[in-house]
């Protein structure tokens, strides 16, 4: 019963994502949204629902792009529906107006955080579809992003979740150089814990004679958070070094 009200939830994630996909796919190119148009689309790609239309969208199995294609046969698109080049230009205003919001969706299921930077709410954040494994958000300067410059109808514009419905806490990430000399982990780690911090990862990724390197992943509930774990370890006499890293 557990296993299949999960995969129930699941979908409901899907589906509800694939629809705002679908009426920002319409809007980008200036279609009125109908079930009309969209009952077209669902003959054109052989699909047996409305519901399996959006879920298909949600699991990025199909674009945007190709359900305008269904809807619409010959129409010509207008462009690339979020063009990596304009991020930088769009206002305030305009990004919550067209935003997906990341709301009620559960961590591990339709929405993923990437590991590659570790996003944090106060983070100017960008979903990436991908095939059979929803929606992935990564920072805006995340340098895995290059890997779709040339495929924009996989970018969805989102935002974090104001709602208080999301989780309590996120993953950060940090590099410190520590004092090789006893005590100096259980002093960073105690500071970590005295500014509500919880480490979820800890590895040592070099060491030296006086000093040693290394990464830790800490459960905080914003960027505004981590800014204040990472102020308290610079005010440690064992930490030499510490910065918030990505990968």
């Amino acid at each position: 019963a557990v296993r299949r009200f999960i995969r129930h939830r699941e979908r409901d994630e899907y589906v509800a994502l694939g629809r705002q996909i679908a009426e920002k796919a319409f809007r980008h190119e200036q279609y009125a949204f109908s079930e009309k148009a969209l009952e077209q689309a669902i003959a054109a790609l052989q699909i047996t629902s409305l519901a399996e239309l959006y879920e298909q969208l949600g699991r990025g199995k199909i674009t945007g792009a190709a359900l305008i294609q269904a809807a619409f046969p010959g129409s010509k698109l207008k462009g690339p529906q979020i063009p990596a080049t304009h991020w930088g230009n769009m206002d305030d205003n305009n990004r919550r107006q067209t935003a997906i919001p990341i709301r009620g969706m559960t961590a591990g299921l339709a929405v993923h955080y990437g590991d590659c930077c570790h996003p944090l709410p106060g983070d100017r954040i960008v979903g990436i579809q991908k095939p059979g494994a929803g929606v992935t958000i990564h920072t805006i300067d995340c340098e895995i992003l290059e890997q779709f410059g040339d495929m924009p109808e996989r970018w969805l514009d989102v935002s974090w979740d104001e709602s208080g419905n999301s989780p309590d806490f996120y993953v950060g990430r940090i590099a410190a150089t520590l004092a090789n000399e006893p005590g100096s982990l259980s002093v960073v780690t105690a500071l970590i814990a005295k500014n509500l911090g919880n480490i979820s990862n800890l590895k040592i990724i070099g060491r030296a004679p006086d000093f040693f390197d290394m990464l830790i992943d800490i459960e905080v509930r914003d960027v505004k958070h981590l800014s204040n774990v990472i102020a308290a370890l610079r005010g440690s006499p064992h930490v030499s070094k510490v910065e918030r890293t990505r990968g």
